[in-house]
């Protein structure tokens, strides 16, 4: 029942218990949005089920934030081929799952216990409203005010238990991204490629003879110790094959038949980082891959030219990869081979 109290700020409340009608013991503030408080009193058995209540919830909320965690953080050590959209699922779902012993599991309260919670809320319109039809007629009898009959859904949960779900996701995007490196693949052969790990298609890669900033393929593959096998989509025969360590949160390059070509870093400043010249660094694959020291700014193209106006601006460095025949490479990188 509900009623409108003409002066809440004044508002009288009965002594007795208002959820089994015993002598109230304690007392528990119900605040309203607009600051009205007010001290409902329980008895030491509602009170003490109303804390039970109020610590579920938490436990509840708890269990599903370090679930969601623990998951983002630990599918993809145990299995790390599962995929994003996978892992999202993995996640959400074990969040998800503490959530439901709010809705599973509640009895009914017995007689003479009329809620498993409080049994005063206050209601969106400003009236309060009472799970005991009785202690309502005594709040009304003491206020001034005219009871009415109005159902309140029980309250199971809050917002905060979403939590629990929404920071899962989130830890589960940045876990995959840790987990999972970037993977470049050209192919400096003269077919195209068919690019497998541990004997898993991964993809086709079109042959490319020139430096191209869209050659290849760009992948995330798990963390760790792999074998990258390259096979001739005509024929199946093996053009390459390394064995890679990929380490988290790297970028990484595997050249298909790549023999012939070098590769190097070039690194331009720009604003106030900016260089006379820019730097150059060579660099060694083993079996054709690489584990590359940086980020790279630009792939297999030159870095854009310096602005003369912008030498006040705060500027920066980008760095590209380049690649080139080791027959034809330019003199500032065979300088310093």
């Amino acid at each position: 029942m509900s009623i409108r109290l003409p002066d809440a700020q004044a508002a009288r409340l009965p002594v007795e218990c208002a959820c089994c009608g015993e002598t109230a013991s304690h007392s528990a503030a119900l605040g309203r949005k607009d600051g009205v408080m007010l001290q409902v009193g329980y008895c030491d058995e509602c009170a003490e089920h109303q804390a039970e209540s109020s610590a579920r919830t938490l436990s509840v909320g708890l269990s599903s934030l370090l679930l969601g965690l623990v998951l983002a953080a630990g599918v993809p050590l145990v299995a790390p081929r599962l995929g994003f959209f996978g892992l999202l699922a993995v996640t959400l779902t074990g969040a998800t799952l503490p959530l439901l012993a709010l809705l599973l599991g509640r009895a009914a309260p017995s007689a003479p216990h009329v809620a498993r919670g409080p049994a005063v809320l206050w209601t969106a319109e400003g009236k309060l409203w009472c799970a005991a039809p009785a202690y309502a007629e005594r709040v009304a009898a003491l206020n001034d005010g005219e009871p009415k009959e109005a159902s309140l859904r029980e309250r199971v949960g809050s917002a905060w238990l979403s939590a629990g779900p929404v920071l899962g996701i989130g830890a589960a995007c940045l876990s995959f991204y840790v987990y999972h490196p970037l993977l470049r693949v050209i192919n400096l052969g003269s077919v195209r490629a068919e690019v497998a790990l541990d004997g898993q298609w991964l993809a086709s890669v079109e042959p490319t003879g020139n430096e191209s900033p869209v050659a290849g393929a760009l992948l995330r593959v798990p963390a760790g110790l792999h074998t990258l096998t390259a096979t001739s989509s005509l024929d199946g025969a093996v053009i390459d094959r390394a064995e890679a360590h990929f380490h988290s949160g790297a970028v990484h390059l595997f050249a298909i038949a790549g023999d012939e070509t070098c590769f190097w870093l070039e690194t331009a400043g720009y604003g106030r980082e900016r260089r006379a010249e820019p730097s150059y660094e060579p660099l060694s694959p083993v079996e054709h891959f690489l584990v590359l020291p940086g980020g790279i700014d630009t792939w297999f193209a030159p870095n854009p030219e310096a602005d003369g106006t912008s030498a006040r601006s705060s500027g920066g460095l980008l760095t590209a990869l380049r690649q080139a025949p080791c027959a034809g490479l330019p003199q500032e990188v065979r300088a310093l081979r």
